[in-house]
């Protein structure tokens, strides 16, 4: 037990392995970054402590090892999901984990807690309480959009950043309004329909389809003939395209594959192989 417990890392030992990070010696370095290596993930949360003390060039140089980090843990993140049961809660965690992986720099802040204060806003406003006063909250009370101009960005997957900025994917803004909802007991659930994700929203027993990155409009079956990719749909066929959270996160976890892909980064294509092949582990349950 106790030798165990001796050759654990010690945080308050990282200033002095950063400072050994600009030792001449190939080897010394070597040593120093196999130390950062045993901290595994919770090396990025130590280093954040530090904040501006951090220099560049050392971020710079243990970069590599945080990314590692990241990956690893976004796929520990996602795997653990499965013993949960709750569909929201799975939704949530995955896209917790998701937001984890691509915010830099950290945020102390969670998706859940913003989420909350949405809910909680949208709950003591005046509005009635159903699925379309919550899309009209969302998207034009709280101005919540689609992201034209940057629309590749692979941030606009993270709903941290997408809560924060007010802009995002089509499916990032149907998960916005799909756990609101649930915060506030009314039912939202996605609809993967193929090239435009899009929102089913229930009111009094009827199903409403919800175009959430154009204004939270309502759909008739003459807009969903612009939207689907492949063959076309009406609002009748689109109770076969409801998903469930496992279904959603993996199409997530495509929009960030090909997002990085899009970037000329070596650093960039690694993460998007690494975000491959967790989606090749993570295969949701057919509908």
């Amino acid at each position: 037990m106790n030798r165990q417990a001796h050759t654990m890392p010690d945080p308050q030992q990282i200033p002095y392995l950063l400072r050994l990070l600009e030792d001449d010696s190939p080897e010394v370095r070597d040593a120093v970054m196999g130390q950062f290596a045993a901290f595994g993930s919770s090396l990025e949360d130590h280093l954040e402590v530090l904040g501006s003390s951090l220099r560049e060039q050392h971020r710079l140089l243990i970069d590599g090892l945080l990314r590692v980090g990241r990956r690893k843990l976004l796929r520990e993140q996602l795997v653990a999901l499965d013993p949960l049961t709750d569909d929201k809660m799975i939704l949530e965690a995955g896209l917790q984990a998701v937001s984890v992986f691509l915010q830099r720099p950290r945020s102390a802040d969670t998706v859940s807690r913003l989420l909350d204060d949405l809910a909680r806003e949208f709950r003591e406003s005046q509005c009635e309480k159903d699925v379309f006063a919550l899309s009209e909250f969302l998207f034009h009370t709280k101005h919540l959009r689609g992201a034209r101009n940057t629309y590749y960005n692979p941030q606009n997957s993270n709903l941290m950043y997408v809560l924060v900025k007010g802009q995002g994917l089509p499916i990032s803004l149907a998960c916005i309004y799909i756990l609101v909802a649930s915060r506030c007991g009314l039912r939202v659930e996605g609809c993967n329909l193929p090239g435009h994700f899009l929102a089913l929203g229930y009111h009094h027993g009827k199903r409403f389809v919800v175009d959430c990155y154009n204004g939270g409009v309502v759909l008739l079956d003459s807009d969903l003939a612009r939207l689907s990719s492949v063959a076309p749909v009406n609002t009748s066929d689109l109770g076969a395209l409801e998903c469930r959270a496992q279904v959603i996160l993996a199409r997530v976890l495509r929009n960030i594959a090909n997002a990085l892909r899009r970037i000329d980064d070596e650093n960039t294509a690694e993460d998007a192989e690494a975000v491959e092949n967790i989606l090749q582990q993570f295969s949701p349950p057919k509908e």
